[in-house]
C-alpha cells in the first residue's frame, strides 16, 4: 500500500466516526465536571474505546478519573494523544476541553485503521488526564510512571486566531509564607503583641520593590488571604501565597531565594516567626520543531492557514512537565480564524460547542493521524525527536 493510500485511511476513519465523535463531544459539553471528578467523561470515554478495541486500563496513575487505553500490533513504536476532558467551576467547558478528548479519540480511531489495514506495526495509545485547569493530572500520571517508554505525544488544545504549533510557555510556581505572632489587646495592651500582619504588610511592600531587580520576564502576583479579623486585637497569624511566573525555567530557583530572603528579613524586622513552602506548579512546554514541523506539513495539505514558526505564549498547562520528559508537540486548532478571543468565555464555551468545534475536531484529528502514521513509516522521526528534546534540555541547564 502507498503512502498516500495509508494517510487516505486517517482521513477516511475520521470522516466515518465524525458524527459520533461529535455526539460524544456534545454529551461532555452537557455534563461539565471539574478536576478530579470527571467521573461521567472517563466512563464514556473508556467504554468507547474497549468497544473499538483497545486494552483500558482505568485509574492509571492513581487517579480516579484517568486511563490509560492501548491498541497494539506487534512490535514497533508507542506513540501517544492526551485527552483532557475536566471543565470549569463556574463556565463549564469553556476552554474547549470536550474537544481535547474526543480529537485525541479521533486521532487513535484513525490510527488504529492504518494498523488493521497495512503493514505498519507499533501502538497507539490515549492518555485521559484530568485535572489540567486545577490540580495538574498529567504531573502525577508523569510521576507514577503512566507514560514511561512512550516515544512521541501529540495533543490538541482549541484556540482562535491563525492555527499555530504551540513554542514555549510560562512556567508557574506557587509559594506559602506564614508569620507567627503574638495575640494581643489592640487598644490597651498592644506593646504585647507581635504582629504577624505587619510581617505580611512589609512583605507584601517588599515584594513590590523587589520587582526592579529582577528579570521583566518574571511576573509575581501575591495575596492574603488569612489573617485575624478582630480590629481590636494584634493579630498573631498571617498568611501570604505567592505566584510567580516565567519563561525561563532556571529563574525560579533564582527568585524563590529572593522571596525566602524577604520573607525572613520581615520575620526579623517585626519579631515574628516565619514558616513558607514551595508549591510546585507547571513548568513551562518545551517545544519540538521536528514534531510540529511534520504536523505542519499535514495541516498545509488539508489546507489549514497556520501561523509561522513556533509561537510562545504566556499561559501554562501541566502538559509542559510532561513534554520535558518525552517530545510532544502542542497543536493549537482554531475555532475562529478571523480574530482572537478569550478562553475561559462563555463565547468561547459556544464556539466549541458548535459547528466551528466540530471543524476543530475534524481537521485536528485528521491532522494528528497523518502525523503519527509518518512517524510509523519513518520511525527515525521519532529518535530526531528525542535528540531534539535532549538538546533543549542541555541547552536551559547551560542558560542556568
Amino acid at each position: 500500500m502507498e503512502r498516500k493510500d495509508i494517510k487516505q485511511l486517517c482521513d477516511e476513519s475520521v470522516e466515518e466516526n465524525l458524527e459520533h465523535l461529535s455526539n460524544i463531544a456534545s454529551y461532555l459539553y452537557m455534563n461539565p465536571e471539574i478536576a478530579f471528578q470527571e467521573h461521567k467523561a472517563c466512563k464514556v470515554l473508556c467504554r468507547e474505546l474497549r468497544e473499538q478495541g483497545f486494552t483500558v486500563k482505568e485509574k492509571a496513575g492513581g487517579l480516579d478519573t484517568a486511563f490509560h487505553a492501548v491498541y497494539k500490533k506487534g512490535e514497533g513504536l508507542r506513540i501517544g494523544v492526551i485527552a483532557e476532558y475536566d471543565a470549569l467551576a463556574d463556565i463549564g467547558h469553556a476552554c474547549g476541553h470536550q474537544l481535547i478528548a474526543t480529537s485525541a479519540m479521533g486521532a487513535a480511531l484513525a490510527v488504529k485503521k492504518v494498523l488493521d489495514e497495512s503493514d505498519l506495526c507499533g501502538s497507539i495509545e490515549v492518555f485521559g488526564t484530568p485535572a489540567e485547569e486545577e490540580g495538574g493530572g498529567k504531573i502525577i500520571m508523569l510521576d507514577n510512571h503512566v507514560f514511561d517508554g512512550v516515544d512521541v505525544l501529540y495533543f490538541m488544545h482549541p484556540t482562535s486566531a491563525i492555527t499555530r504549533i504551540g513554542g514555549e510557555c510560562a512556567s508557574f510556581t506557587d509559594f506559602i509564607i506564614e508569620y507567627h505572632g503574638k495575640s494581643a489587646h489592640a487598644e490597651s495592651h498592644p506593646e504585647n503583641g507581635i504582629n504577624a500582619l505587619d510581617a505580611a504588610v512589609l512583605f507584601y511592600q517588599g515584594i513590590g520593590l523587589l520587582r526592579q531587580q529582577l528579570n521583566d520576564d518574571i511576573h509575581i502576583c501575591c495575596i492574603l488571604p488569612k489573617t485575624n479579623q478582630d480590629i481590636g486585637r494584634i493579630s498573631d497569624y498571617t498568611k501570604v501565597e505567592v505566584e510567580i511566573s516565567t519563561m525561563q525555567v532556571a529563574d525560579i530557583a533564582k527568585t524563590r531565594e529572593k522571596i525566602y530572603q524577604m520573607a525572613e528579613g520581615m520575620a526579623m524586622a517585626t519579631g515574628c516567626k516565619v514558616h513558607y513552602k514551595e508549591i510546585p506548579g507547571y513548568l513551562g512546554r518545551t517545544p519540538n520543531a521536528i514534531l510540529g514541523d511534520l504536523l505542519k506539513a499535514e495541516l498545509t495539505y488539508l489546507k489549514e492557514p497556520l501561523m509561522e514558526g513556533m509561537p510562545a505564549d504566556k499561559g501554562g498547562e501541566d502538559l509542559g512537565n510532561v513534554s520535558r520528559v518525552i517530545p510532544a508537540c502542542n497543536l493549537f486548532m482554531t475555532l475562529l480564524p478571523e480574530r482572537k478571543i478569550s478562553g475561559h468565555t462563555e463565547e468561547f464555551r459556544e464556539l466549541a460547542n458548535g459547528e466551528a468545534g466540530r471543524r476543530c475536531l475534524k481537521i485536528s484529528a485528521i491532522a494528528m493521524a497523518r502525523a503519527i502514521v509518518e512517524i510509523l513509516l519513518e520511525p527515525s522521526i521519532a529518535a530526531k525527536a528525542k535528540a531534539e528534546l535532549q538538546q533543549r534540555i542541555a541547552d536551559e541547564v547551560a542558560y542556568a
